[in-house]
């Protein structure tokens, strides 16, 4: 197994190079240019705010979760959890200043997925992420509406408004999902079809809990995901980074499809966990992994059915 420094990541300078290296094929729409324009010129400069000068107090941390979990939901996240911000998580020259994060998540819709790595599959993404941060932005100001100082950090990046904390491994620490083969968060509710955001705050919040659901045990013995990747960027093995044993995608061999497609998704499409709500559950039932006669797991395994 490769290991790696537990140092804080790195911006890589993925947006840059695209832009010096790749030449985006597909032409804006007049619905990307919109997603876009939203994003960059009216959520990334609201990621913060003033503070409500009166303090809410609450009866302990669970008390304070359960307020901005609804919060939260009833603007739009799907899912959400709350872990202590870890320093090795937070990009290089990022200063966090707050002790607790906020973890949401939102479903891409299944059909639209489907047909990646086709524009449809990546102007899904892009819908999501400006829902998302939307949806960042506002819970931010409902915590800060409480009295709470509250940043919220945009699922999408740009080439001047780089990354500040690493979203998926923060919400494997809530306990949201396994980090599968393909490199994002896997989850009981919709698979690996999830985008992240996170705000951070210095609201008490609940540690989380990682989550043992057997998924990262099936990827093991899956490699649906390796073979699909038409650049050969998902690995076979996993390596150590940051404390956590994980499949780290080759970013540098995933540029050109997700230059050529804007976005590719082919990993997160034939994942064999990207079902319908209602048949996921009953899919990681069956593949969970079993103890028999004290010989360890038994794994079976199921390739991924067209209309699932």
């Amino acid at each position: 197994m490769q290991g790696q420094m537990d140092e804080r990541p790195r911006y890589a300078m993925v947006f840059e190079e695209l832009e010096a290296d790749y030449e985006f094929l597909q032409p804006e729409t007049e619905e990307t240019e919109f997603y876009k324009d939203e994003i960059y010129s009216k959520q990334i400069p609201n990621l913060d705010g003033p503070v409500a000068s009166k303090r809410v107090e609450f009866g302990s941390p669970g008390e304070a979760f359960e307020n901005v979990s609804a919060f939260a939901r009833e603007v739009g996240a799907d899912l959400v959890g709350s872990t202590a911000v870890m320093e090795r998580f937070v990009f290089e020259g990022t200063d966090i200043g707050h002790p607790w994060v906020i973890v949401l998540g939102m479903e891409m819709d299944f059909d639209l997925i489907q047909t990646a790595p086709e524009r449809e599959s990546g102007i899904e993404v892009l819908h999501v992420y400006w829902k998302l941060g939307e949806v960042a932005n506002r819970v931010a100001e409902h915590i800060r509406s409480l009295g709470y100082r509250a940043t919220a950090h945009h699922p999408r990046a740009f080439s001047d408004a780089h990354p500040t904390i690493l979203h998926t491994l923060s919400a494997y620490e809530a306990g949201l999902g396994e980090v599968g083969r393909l490199g994002v968060l896997i989850t009981e509710e919709f698979g690996p079809r999830v985008r992240l955001a996170t705000i951070t705050t210095d609201l008490e919040l609940p540690q989380g809990e990682r989550k043992d659901i057997g998924i990262l045990k099936f990827c093991h013995g899956c490699h649906i995901c390796e073979e699909a990747c038409e650049d050969g960027a998902i690995p076979a093995e996993r390596s150590i980074v940051r404390e956590h044993v994980k499949y780290t995608i080759d970013y540098k061999k995933c540029l050109p499809n997700f230059a050529k497609y804007d976005g590719c998704n082919i990993c997160v499409a034939v994942c064999p966990f990207n079902r319908k709500p209602e048949t996921l559950k009953l899919f990681i039932e069956a593949v969970r992994p079993v103890e028999r006669d004290g010989k360890g797991p038994n794994i079976p395994m199921c390739p991924p059915t067209p209309g699932r």
